[in-house]
């Protein structure tokens, strides 16, 4: 049975709200209203961040479980900002990671400067600290939030990694009460990442040549300062061996790793002789850890006790079996839940914290008491969503052309009926990513505005084994561009799709596939979207060539996925959409920040110049402050609010 926590008050704190059947768009673009619902080491508080919009303050309440009918302790109040997250140091002592936007240049919105610090504050509320406090020089820093190991054993302390004047990213252990940091290990002005052992003892870094692309894996030689280089990878790929964490053994680190398979697996790795050794856990049909998942660590200890992956939902396969019997609990107690999981414990796992998702649900929180097999509602991350409003997403298996089955999602509008349905096609960004039963909010937006959305996970896309991403090499606009379409022709043979109502719509890799569609099969769509997408590739190997080298990785990679210049250019044209916009009979909406450094907006503008020339229909949408992700709340709300009109103004809802 689920009670409520505090009801009263957390209607207080949080607010109530009543549901419409068209939910307004800020409500899909603001920040999640509870954060990261945390219990304190000895199970007895409970902290709740409170957050919104970037104008109004964060709040973190604190609520004693032993007696609930206390009013919770406010810790935190501060304006223009938002947590990220929170977590307790110690049993008093809790750190919050909040992010600070400027909105200073005169009458935008557009966020100008983001910085990311934590504070630090007694539960019983009082002045924080704030972490890094007495570094001068990390005044300008950006962002100082990157938690290494908690230490377990040192209570006031935590390890921390933080570039320093020259750049170098280094260790630090960080006193949690006056905010006080001494360096413990210097890194170079590449390291982007550090692991420890389960004693805090910094045994693995990660280093990049940001010009060239590359990365390399770094493990420690004993107790001395001196690394050696176990592994080298291009920067937008994993690599064929990568340490996730540590057992019970220091010298023994689990890795993740395709040992001359198709897959990833987990095995266990050593540090001394640098060879794998027995597999300790591998899925039949997909990666584990790859594009999607990863490593689920012990709070406490920091041992790596399980994995998290995805098949069409998210799984958790734990090696810890008490965790493995908990989870198997919380499954038939949220039995109508896509995901259940635990996010928090106490150190004697009597009282959990756990969410339940699906593609509905962005996330709901509940305590969840171990020897009383109860649950208790906290709250919901985005309350002003109502599921009611939102649609059903359904998967699915489809043959393409050549009889290869490929796997996709159908989100149906609610209140639709489930035939001749308007429909955005959606392929994912990437390529090198994947689609799988959750909530996305672009894909509610849109079902909420009455669309079916399809989502195909086509060659090329990540998580289902090398081969099947391989396949996508030097396939855009070929093969890659088939498995969507023929995904397209299957719902409209089935009867789902009207024919007539089809629009594509993506991002990144989505938007050069939005093109595409545009491009090179314009009988199946009647409007394209296209936000950071790429038209020409071979100027985007150009742009690469200039920024990075042409002996850098990253540039070899977009050759391995799109072709060499020197010898495939016009093949290469020939599946750029800029080049063919004489063929398009959509109009097309074309949105691009100016700030995107992963794909210049000059991809969109030459667009735009091509089909206007051609004399089509085209509207190009730039924004300033804006990068490649569309992570601004603003810029978030522009970007769907133009969506919106030009899909109602071409295919109606």
């Amino acid at each position: 049975m689920t009670k409520r926590l505090c009801a009263g008050l957390l209607a207080l704190v949080w607010g109530t709200f009543t549901a419409s059947a068209k939910v307004p768009l800020n409500e899909f673009v603001d920040r999640p209203m509870v954060v990261s619902p945390v219990v304190s080491p000895d199970g007895r508080y409970l902290a709740v961040a409170k957050t919104g919009d970037d104008r109004k303050p964060t709040v973190v309440a604190v609520i004693d479980l032993e007696t609930p009918s206390v009013k919770p302790t406010v810790v935190l109040v501060s304006e223009y900002a938002h947590a990220n997250w929170v977590q307790w140091a110690n049993d008093d002592r809790l750190l919050i990671s909040v992010t600070h936007s400027q909105l200073t240049i005169k009458d935008r919105d557009e966020p100008v400067v983001q910085s990311a610090r934590i504070a630090s504050v007694d539960r019983r509320g009082g002045k924080h600290s704030i972490l890094f406090d007495n570094q001068r020089w990390l005044s300008s820093t950006l962002d100082l939030t990157a938690i290494v190991h908690p230490l377990p054993q040192e209570p006031n302390f935590v390890l921390m990694s933080a570039d320093d004047e020259y750049l170098r990213n280094n260790l630090y252990r960080v006193n949690v009460t006056d905010g006080k940091a001494e360096l413990l290990h210097r890194g170079t002005r590449g390291t982007y990442n550090w692991l420890t052992d389960l004693q805090g003892n910094a045994r693995v870094r990660w280093d990049a040549n940001w010009t060239r692309g590359e990365s390399n894996v770094l493990v420690r030689r004993g107790e001395s300062d001196d690394w050696d280089v176990v592994a080298s990878f291009d920067e937008r790929e994993l690599p064929d061996l990568n340490i996730v964490g540590f057992g019970d053994q220091p010298t023994t680190a689990i890795v993740a790793s395709r040992h001359g398979g198709d897959r990833f697996a987990l095995f266990e790795y050593s540090l001394v002789s640098r060879a794998l050794g027995r597999q300790l856990f591998q899925h039949p049909t997909v990666d584990i850890g790859s594009p999607v998942g990863g490593p689920i660590y012990d709070p406490y200890t920091t041992k790596l006790i399980g994995v998290s992956y995805a098949d069409d939902v998210w799984f958790r396969h734990y090696f810890d079996a008490e965790l493995a019997g908990v989870q198997q609990k919380l499954e038939a107690l949220f039995a109508d839940a896509a995901v259940v999981r635990p996010v928090s414990w106490s150190s004697d796992r009597k009282r959990f914290v756990v969410v339940t998702e699906s593609p509905k649900d962005s996330g709901s929180y509940f305590l969840y008491d171990a020897v009383k097999g109860s649950t208790t509602f906290i709250g919901k991350r985005f309350p002003k969503l109502p599921p009611s409003e939102l649609g059903e997403m359904l998967a699915l298996k489809y043959p393409a052309r050549d009889g290869t089955k490929i796997s996709g999602y159908l989100t149906m509008p609610p209140g639709k009926g489930e035939k001749n349905l308007p429909m955005i096609v959606m392929p994912h960004g990437g390529p090198e990513m994947r689609d799988t039963m959750q909530f996305d909010d672009w894909v509610q937006m849109l079902a909420n505005r009455g669309y079916a959305v399809f989502q195909p996970n086509f060659r090329g896309s990540g998580g289902y084994g090398q081969a099947f991403t391989e396949a996508g090499h030097r396939q855009w606009g070929r093969l890659m561009q088939d498995d969507i379409s023929d995904g397209v022709k299957a719902l409209i043979k089935e009867g789902t799709a009207d024919p007539k109502r089809i629009c594509i719509v993506g991002a990144s890799y989505g938007g050069y596939a939005a093109l595409a569609g545009g491009a090179f099969t314009p009988e199946l769509y009647k409007c394209v979207v296209s936000v950071s997408g790429i038209s020409d590739i071979p100027q985007m190997l150009v742009d690469d060539k200039i920024t990075h080298g042409t002996d850098s990785y990253v540039y070899n990679y977009w050759k391995k996925w799109v072709g060499d210049p020197k010898v495939d250019l016009e093949q290469m044209k020939a599946v750029s959409p800029a080049y063919h916009a004489v063929n398009f009979v959509a109009p097309v909406l074309l949105i691009h920040g100016k700030l995107d450094e992963n794909v210049r907006h000059n991809q969109s503008i030459r667009m735009d110049k091509a089909l206007f020339k051609a004399n089509k229909k085209s509207e190009l949408v730039l924004l300033e402050f804006e990068g490649h992700a569309f992570a601004f709340p603003p810029s978030r709300l522009k970007m769907f609010t133009e969506i919106e009109r030009f899909l109602q103004t071409h295919i109606g809802n």
